[in-house]
C-alpha cells in the first residue's frame, strides 16, 4: 500500500479481527503485502508505539473487559488470548494494568472504556504531568463505541516542526505537553482526551451537544500565544482545535473509518 495512512488504519483493523489468539507483527505485514521494518517504522512514527507493543497492550485492555464483564474464568480468558496458562497470562496482564486479573476482577469497574494505561517511553515530566483523563491509542476501540455519538474535539499543534528545528526536540516534547495541558484544562471531569498520533489528539466529550464541545474549544484558543520556558528562552505556543458533532451511528463503529475521519478534522481546522 503506498499510502502510509491506509496501511495503518487496516493494520488497526486487523489487528482487532484477529486479537484472540496468536497473532504476530509478521502475520500484520503478510496481510498488508508490506514488510515487517516499514510497517514497524510507520506505526512507530505515527502512534509513538511499536505494532507488537501494540498488540499486547490491546490484548490486554480487551481481556480486561472479559474479566469484568464476562463469567470465563481466568484459565479461558488466557487461552482466548493466546497464552498457554494462567500464570504467564497473569505476569502479562500485571506488567500493563499494575495489578492480577483476579484483583482486576474485584475491584475494577467497566463503564465502556478501559482505564488509563502507562503510555509507552514516556519520560520523567511527562509522567508527573499526566492525569487520569488521558489515553493512548489502544483504547481507541473502546472509547469510540462507547461515545460514538457524542460531540468530540479535535486538536495539534501550531509549529511543532518549526520548534523542533529551532529550539530542538527537548522544546518540542515541552510543547506537546503544554497542548496536552492546555486542552486538559479545557475539558470537563468526565471528558477523555486521547492522543491519536505524534501531536494529534481528540477530546470525546461526554455531551452530544456540539456547543460544550465549542467551549472547550473556545478555553483553549483564549491561550494561544502563551510561552513556555525551555532552557531559559520562551517560545510561544498556540494551537489548532476544532469541534464536531458526533457521528450518529447506532451501529459498531470501525476505528479505522472513524480515525480517518479525525485525520480529515484535523487537516480541516488548519484551514480555518
Amino acid at each position: 500500500m503506498a499510502d502510509n495512512r491506509e496501511m495503518l488504519l487496516a493494520a488497526l483493523d486487523y489487528i482487532e479481527k484477529n486479537i484472540a489468539g496468536n497473532i504476530t507483527v509478521d502475520d500484520v505485514a503478510e496481510h498488508l503485502y508490506v514488510s515487517v521494518s516499514g510497517l514497524q517504522k510507520t506505526f512507530k512514527y505515527v502512534f509513538h508505539i511499536y505494532v507488537k507493543e501494540y498488540i499486547i497492550r490491546r490484548r490486554f485492555s480487551c481481556a480486561a473487559q472479559d474479566l469484568v464483564r464476562s463469567q470465563d474464568n481466568i484459565l479461558e480468558i488466557a487461552l482466548k488470548y493466546g497464552y498457554a496458562s494462567p500464570e504467564s497470562f497473569t505476569r502479562g496482564f500485571k506488567k500493563v494494568w499494575g495489578i492480577t486479573p483476579a484483583e482486576f476482577r474485584k475491584h475494577r469497574h467497566f463503564t465502556g472504556h478501559t482505564p488509563k494505561l502507562a503510555p509507552p517511553e514516556i519520560n520523567e515530566s511527562e509522567e508527573m504531568f499526566m492525569s487520569g483523563i488521558r489515553y493512548s491509542i489502544d483504547q481507541l476501540y473502546d472509547v469510540l463505541q462507547e461515545r460514538k455519538n457524542n460531540a468530540y474535539v479535535c486538536a495539534d499543534l501550531s509549529g511543532l516542526m518549526h520548534i523542533n528545528d529551532t529550539y530542538g526536540r527537548r522544546a518540542g516534547d515541552a510543547a506537546l505537553l503544554e497542548l496536552m495541558r492546555r486542552v486538559e484544562e479545557a475539558c470537563g471531569e468526565d471528558d477523555l482526551l486521547l492522543r491519536i498520533g505524534g501531536d494529534e489528539f481528540v477530546v470525546f466529550t461526554a455531551s452530544d451537544d456540539i456547543e460544550y464541545a465549542k467551549t472547550i474549544c473556545d478555553k483553549a484558543l483564549r491561550r494561544n500565544g502563551e510561552t513556555i520556558e525551555v532552557d531559559g528562552v520562551r517560545i510561544p505556543i498556540s494551537i489548532h482545535i476544532g469541534a464536531f458533532a458526533g457521528t450518529k451511528r447506532e451501529h459498531h463503529v470501525k476505528a479505522s473509518e472513524v480515525f480517518s475521519m479525525f485525520m480529515d478534522n484535523i487537516e480541516e481546522i488548519h484551514k480555518n
